[in-house]
């Protein structure tokens, strides 16, 4: 027969502070830190006003993380009402609680085994700092912060969103709101003008926009992403033209947005996937990026022959560790521009995936000098080209064995019985997986794949 596990004397001490509002209030000077997210946890669920409103006055951390405790269903509204207008009270005190370090009310959605772990209580988004030393020579207060994450569509906020925009809205600069991940779903600028206008933008580190038909939405919201001057990532994924458009109104449009990426200083990770509505002008969104990319990726999206001839001249393609080209058809293109791209970021590069390139056997040809050079390479995928046996098994000593040298190499096919650097007789294309384990212990993968024309597979 089991038995209960007795309350520990911390539980008994918080559900007796829990029974009378007052006592706890005034313990609160008294109450070690440890204690507040438990106790405080405790008083939501149990709707104690009073003691919640007092604990965020008294709030011991840098972080209120509200989001990891509280799910976002119907309690959350009033809840997070609650917690709002304590807030309201921390702001406007002239002499604020001895013990409140609190700078940041963190609403984003969290894992609620989080509010367990004491760094979530750091300080998240937000300056260690709680005033800086104005013109005079005296401190100024810095405003609160309330973290967000946003998915904008066509539709107007929910009620708990439009709540806490308008709650901003009204407390004139003393809080910003930031928001770290912003997500666009076919965004209506008519509902989200007045959040961008109260939003901090400069917070912004990543944002993904998503199918997007209307090209005057990105005019209307290219002075925005203008002024996201930290932004890291940004990933376009299915934008295309629906609406008629003159060419001069296009070209309007594309130069209006395109033009903001000279702002994004901060830029390491670009994504274009399926983005129709800039084929033929990709080379202008490249020329204005001026600060070297990281990451690359260019997937399913028609490139002209201007887009593909100018994409290895550009300074944010000089850098590259990961260079993805997937389903990029370049079976009539030039081989130039990606072998000079490969060279360019031959230090740096790490992963290449050319995946449904439908590339030949003359143009692998042409970049494998430029493979050659790519020593920090450890992915390479190459499924989804015709390249015939002779050339990949070139691939494969050539390049794979050059960049391990001190490296044993095992090729391994798709069926499981075959193993070792031997050809076997296969009468279906497979693919090849190539697994590089280092001499010193430490595993390293290069992964290869490619679809054979010949009828030998490593």
């Amino acid at each position: 027969m089991s038995c209960k596990t007795p309350p520990t004397l911390q539980e008994l001490a918080e559900d007796s502070l829990l029974k009378n509002q007052d006592l706890a209030i005034s313990a609160l000077d008294d109450i070690p830190s440890l204690f507040f997210p438990s106790l405080f946890k405790k008083a939501c669920r149990n709707r104690c006003v009073g003691i919640m409103k007092a604990m965020v006055q008294a709030w011991p951390f840098p972080s209120l993380p509200l989001g990891a405790m509280i799910s976002r269903k119907t309690a959350y509204r009033r809840i997070l009402e609650i917690i709002l207008y304590g807030f309201d009270a921390l702001l406007f005190q002239k002499v604020p609680h001895r013990r409140c370090k609190l700078q940041v009310l963190d609403l984003r959605v969290m894992p609620l085994k989080l509010w367990n772990r004491l760094p979530v209580f750091g300080t998240a988004g937000c300056s260690e700092n709680p005033a800086v030393v104005g013109h005079s020579g005296t401190e100024v207060k810095q405003p609160m912060k309330v973290l967000v994450d946003l998915v904008l569509k066509e539709s107007p906020l929910d009620s708990t969103e439009s709540f806490l925009v308008q709650w901003v809205d009204n407390r004139n600069g003393l809080v910003r709101l930031c928001c770290c991940k912003l997500q666009i779903w076919a965004m209506s600028i008519y509902y989200h003008r007045k959040l961008l206008e109260i939003l901090d933008l400069d917070s912004i580190q990543e944002l993904r926009m998503y199918c997007i038909s209307n090209p005057i939405c990105l005019l209307n919201f290219a002075p925005y992403l203008g002024r996201m001057r930290n932004l890291r990532c940004l990933i376009l994924s299915h934008l295309w033209q629906a609406f008629s458009m003159t060419p001069v109104e296009k070209q309007q449009v594309i130069t209006q947005f395109t033009s903001q990426f000279l702002k994004l200083k901060c830029l390491q990770v670009l994504h274009l996937d399926t983005v129709f509505f800039l084929e033929g002008h990709l080379d202008e969104l490249f020329w204005w990026l001026k600060t070297p990319l990281e990451t690359l990726s260019v997937i399913d999206c028609k490139l002209s022959k201007s887009d593909w001839i100018h994409i290895s001249e550009f300074q944010c393609t000089s850098q590259l560790k990961h260079l993805n080209l997937k389903w990029v058809k370049l079976t009539h293109l030039s081989p130039e521009p990606l072998r000079v791209l490969l060279l360019k970021s031959a230090s740096t590069l790490m992963s290449l995936d050319l995946e449904g390139c439908q590339m030949i056997d003359s143009q692998l040809s042409a970049i494998l000098p430029a493979l050659r050079c790519c020593t920090q390479l450890t992915k390479f995928n190459f499924h989804g080209n015709y390249i015939s046996m002779p050339i990949l098994r070139e691939l494969a000593y050539n390049v794979v064995k050059q960049k391990s040298q001190r490296s044993k190499i095992r090729f391994i096919p798709s069926c499981d019985h075959h193993s070792g650097p031997n050809f076997e007789v296969i009468s279906q294309p497979h693919f090849v997986f190539v697994d590089v384990e280092r001499t010193t212990g430490q595993q390293e993968q290069v992964l290869f794949y490619a679809i054979c024309s010949g009828e030998y597979v490593l």
